[in-house]
């Protein structure tokens, strides 16, 4: 996790294949708005170089998705997962029925680069 970023669920990830922002923008607004209704949560989609790799990151944050709630976490990561392996027609198709529903959020997709800093490298833990 990158300094600026505040402490919350973080979930990062590559696409197999093209570089869709669309599916992205699906798998993090789906999740996010499902866990909405019952959990103060927000969340927020980065698209992140370092050095040569290309990944998203979505950090997820908010009262329920502190260190103290495992669970939270999980609950997320299943969702997220379930999602993830879902045909990418059927995940479009359910992404665009819930946009169009009163009160779903959306989010954007901000570019971030970060560079190496060793120091922050979990390596140095072990030296």
């Amino acid at each position: 996790m990158s300094k600026g970023m505040e402490k919350g669920l973080d979930i990062a990830f590559q696409l197999n294949g093209r570089d869709d922002r669309n599916t992205v923008l699906a798998l993090a607004d789906l999740t996010g708005n499902f866990f909405a209704t019952h959990l103060d949560i927000q969340w927020r989609v980065f698209h992140v170089t370092l050095g040569d790799q290309k990944y998203y990151r979505i950090l997820f944050t908010g009262k329920g998705t502190g260190r103290l709630h495992p669970g939270v976490h999980r609950e997320i990561r299943e969702k997220f997962d379930a999602l993830s392996h879902m045909k990418f027609s059927d995940l479009m198709k359910l992404y665009e029925e819930q946009r169009r529903m009163a009160g779903f959020l959306n989010s954007r997709i901000i570019d971030l680069k970060e560079e190496y800093d060793l120091w922050q490298d979990r390596l140095w833990d072990y030296i």
